[in-house]
């Protein structure tokens, strides 16, 4: 099922479904890692970088900078000052962007173009402008995404909940929603602590009914008209992404990510997944076993060489460096847990280990000489200039290893499709699975909504896109990382996510919110998925 990323006029295609059915399940405490994790240092905005080097993020912006504003979700960065051709990026709710230069020219569809950094042309029109103090842009401001945080939003899941452009009287919302005053006299009760729990409905477990306990903000008169998306409904299953919530009209209401008005009451909050991978370097090096799924139990060796299962367990999501052979003892293979006394039985883990080599041939570092390529690997071209970053994604083993040139240096769990590898002759949408071949990331997004005509995943951060409708995307509706849970893209977790979208090239430009991976951006990263 093909649906799109959102922007504007334009349509990028992408895959919806990239997840699983979500849930509103507690999820899992992660697990105690004997490792140092991505995740650790992705906690703070300052530690989005290179595992091996800064990969070249430009300065932030002066306060004297000229620059243009947006006040609007998709502002186009033009190749020319032509409205009418195409676009090489685009600025986002609250974003900015240096100007190259003070002066405009006239161009088809637009009275006065500036040039921007690094490259490109942005109109100045009512949806922008040159002025930080705009009283539009600073309403608009408080509610754009905190696009260095690997939560953006906060997320949670549709019970079939109506979308409103401004706050609605009482009246507007009885004739909106069927059987309003039964889920309102519920939600009061349930408020009130006295619904008991096998008499809570289906449409409010979940759901936090609390109240905000501050009313409207005055900068709901600011924000513009028509930089709503065009829904007035969210289905059962799709996702709602809001910044702040206010009391009014007797309930308690959200600020979408296009600054729609959703009601608190129909929406389940997701909990929020905290797991992350692990930057490689000298004293965390490949093989890494992983543990998916569920608990694994550890093992001692005894004096006469035996395997004795402890009443000690591994947390899922477990990362564990061991060495890099198994041994069999009594008809079973065990790996031995580095720096400790523990060993694993083998079927209990998921392995990530060095390449032999890269995609273009050039043997990996530490990697062992013996070790077999898989036969249907592609070779490409060295990128030419840039890293030269790759990424290799096991479908089946539900695992990623990033490089840099021959250097293993970040890996973690993903989740691939449903449906595993594609079935030959067969278009893996058909069949929720994951593409194999050699990619490329061939454009970055921030956020993009993916919509299809069953449900709508608002403002999924963090998107890139490799094979057609296929994405690299974070996924806060789910924690099943390592699992297969996607319709074919690949999820990683918010931390990873995060981490990732700034490592992958080419580097998005400072103030930028989207763009295209074209030959004027530099080198990309090449995205080797295999079994």
């Amino acid at each position: 099922m093909v649906s799109f990323l959102r922007f504007g006029i334009f349509l990028v295609p992408c895959l919806l479904g990239c997840n699983g059915k979500g849930s509103s399940e507690p999820m899992a405490e992660s697990p105690a890692e004997p490792v140092q994790s991505a995740a650790q240092l992705t906690d703070q905005a300052d530690a989005v970088a290179s595992a091996s080097a800064q990969p070249g993020q430009e300065s932030k912006p002066r306060p004297e900078e000229p620059r243009i504003y947006s006040k609007r979700r998709h502002v186009w960065i033009f190749y020319e000052p032509n409205a009418s051709g195409g676009w090489t990026g685009f600025l986002g709710l609250g974003s900015s962007v240096r100007l190259k230069s003070t002066k405009s020219r006239v161009g088809d569809g637009c009275e006065a173009f500036y040039p921007v950094e690094p490259r490109g042309w942005v109109c100045l029109n009512h949806k922008t402008t040159l002025d930080p103090n705009d009283a539009e842009y600073k309403a608009i401001l408080k509610y754009s995404p905190k696009i260095d945080r690997p939560f953006p939003h906060q997320y949670g899941e549709s019970r079939g909940t109506p979308r409103y452009n401004e706050i609605p009287t009482r009246e507007q919302q009885f004739q909106r929603e069927y059987q309003l005053a039964e889920h309102l006299q519920a939600v009061e009760k349930l408020r009130a602590g006295q619904l008991p729990e096998n008499e809570i409905p289906k449409s409010l477990r979940g759901v936090d009914v609390s109240l905000a306990g501050s009313g409207p903000p005055p900068e709901l008169s600011l924000f513009p008209r028509g930089i709503q998306e065009s829904r007035d409904y969210l289905k059962p299953l799709s996702t709602v992404a809001w910044s702040h919530e206010f009391d009014a009209e007797g309930r308690t209401w959200l600020v979408t990510a296009d600054l729609a008005l959703v009601p608190k009451d129909k929406v389940t909050p997701y909990p929020k997944s905290d797991f992350g991978g692990v930057l490689l370097d000298e004293n965390t090096r490949l093989p890494i076993a992983f543990t998916r799924y569920e608990a694994r139990r550890k093992y001692r060796r005894g004096a006469e060489g035996q395997m004795q299962p402890t009443d000690q367990m591994w947390p899922r999501m477990s990362i564990l460096p061991i060495d890099d052979d198994k041994v069999e003892v009594q008809g079973k293979t065990y790996y031995h847990v580095k720096a400790t006394d523990d060993w694993m039985d083998t079927e209990d883990a998921t392995v990530a280990r060095l390449s032999p080599v890269t995609p273009w041939g050039a043997p990996v570092q530490g990697a062992r000489v013996d070790a077999p390529r898989d036969p249907h690997a592609q070779t490409v071209k060295a990128p030419e200039g840039g890293r030269k970053t790759w990424v290799e994604v096991s479908v089946l083993g539900g695992w990623m290893v990033a490089y840099e040139n021959t250097k293993a240096v970040f890996a973690t769990l993903i989740a691939p499709g449903r449906g595993g590898i594609p079935t030959k002759g067969v278009d893996p949408l058909q069949t929720a699975s994951t593409p194999v071949g050699t990619f490329r990331v061939d454009g970055k997004f921030f956020t993009s909504t993916m919509a299809n005509p069953a449900f709508v995943h608002s403002d999924v951060p963090f998107a890139q896109n490799f094979h057609g409708p296929h994405v690299l995307h974070q996924a806060y509706w789910h924690d099943g990382w390592g699992e297969k849970r996607s319709a074919g893209c690949i999820n990683l977790s918010p931390k990873d996510a995060l981490w990732f979208f700034h490592w992958t090239e080419p580097m998005i430009p400072e103030g930028w919110y989207g763009m295209r991976s074209d030959k004027d951006a530099g080198s990309a990263t090449v995205v080797w998925v295999h079994r």
